[in-house]
């Protein structure tokens, strides 16, 4: 029986992100500001900010980068007591270069045999499954390894197993993996999943989903998975299919400041009025309103909190469902 001490779990690779200050590249800087990065735990602190119980897992190194991470993460509410730190391995680092028209944001990774990247099925317990309400996860864990992709594999099983809702967002990483390794991979994980958070670039390059409309594109995946398709398109729009009913809101009009971390954003808006069993029309409109307010704050995380983002709602054209 679970005892649902956490409102959501989730586990991958957290990096070290480096950011050369003022725009500037980063063959000219002198200093770069430093602080932490990843889809994973974007969601986990994302949702500790809005009240949600919330714990992050990973392998890290037992050393100041790998404390200082957690300890960054546990400042949003985020708990970390089953994190394992490992002696003599590394922590994984990505660099961004931003830039205004013509140029566009560099990401530079320098994340090989990494210690989460040698993370195996059995470092992730029954124990700590039991414990969530909602597992997510997402396509670049399985990118990292074999033994990562196989433990993503194994705690969406067991998750569902266990009657906990498993969401798993496709995230593909061009630089990990070309998309035909990618959707031969992650296929099988949207099948396992109850909610599949896709972008409708993926859809098309990974699984051949075409569509007039985003909606259409989110029609065509639930066919083929099962379960509920959540599809962003961009700064357009985002649809959603449950198989009996289909959903589409549109994007806010925003002053981006950082585009990175807002599709983590609009997933933790999603899954936090799903949480409360919100209909697919409210969890869109929370999703798109997160993930405006994190595309005008700097970072990963969408530094905000819930009455801020139920104003925004507030003001928010109604999704329409049909």
């Amino acid at each position: 029986m679970n005892d649902h001490r956490h409102d959501l779990l989730t586990f991958g690779e957290t990096m070290l992100r480096l950011v050369p200050p003022d725009n500037l590249r980063l063959g000219q800087a002198q200093s770069l500001e430093l602080s932490f990065g990843g889809a994973e735990s974007n969601v986990a602190a994302n949702l500790a900010r809005l009240g949600r119980r919330t714990s992050w897992w990973s392998r890290l190194p037992n050393n100041p980068l790998g404390h200082q991470l957690t300890a960054s993460l546990r400042a949003h509410g985020v708990s970390t007591d089953t994190v394992i730190y490992v002696e003599g391995e590394r922590l994984g680092v990505y660099f961004i270069e931003y830039g205004n028209a013509p140029r566009t944001i560099q990401v530079i990774y320098d994340r090989e045999n990494s210690a989460a990247s040698k993370m195996t099925p059995s470092n992730i317990s029954d124990d700590w499954l039991k414990s969530g309400r909602w597992l997510h996860l997402t396509g670049i864990t399985p990118a990292l390894s074999d033994t990562c992709a196989a433990t993503v594999h194994s705690a969406m099983e067991r998750a569902g197993s266990f009657g906990i809702t498993v969401s798993f967002d496709v995230n593909h990483r061009s630089l990990l993996w070309p998309p035909e390794n990618a959707a031969r991979a992650l296929a099988p994980l949207c099948e396992l999943a109850d909610l599949v958070f896709v972008a409708r670039r993926d859809a098309a390059t990974l699984f051949g989903a075409q569509g007039n409309t985003a909606s259409e594109v989110a029609m065509h995946l639930q066919s083929v998975w099962g379960g509920t398709v959540v599809l962003s398109d961009g700064q357009d729009n985002c649809a959603a299919c449950d198989g009996k009913h289909v959903t589409s809101a549109p994007s806010r009009d925003v002053q981006i400041i950082d585009r990175i971390g807002a599709g983590d954003a609009f997933a933790s808006g999603v899954i936090d009025r799903l949480l409360d069993n919100a209909s697919l029309e409210d969890a869109l409109q929370f999703g798109t309103a997160l993930a405006a307010i994190k595309l005008s704050v700097p970072g990963d995380i969408a530094f905000t909190n819930r009455a801020e983002v139920e104003r925004l709602v507030r003001s928010q054209p109604t999704a329409v469902v049909r």
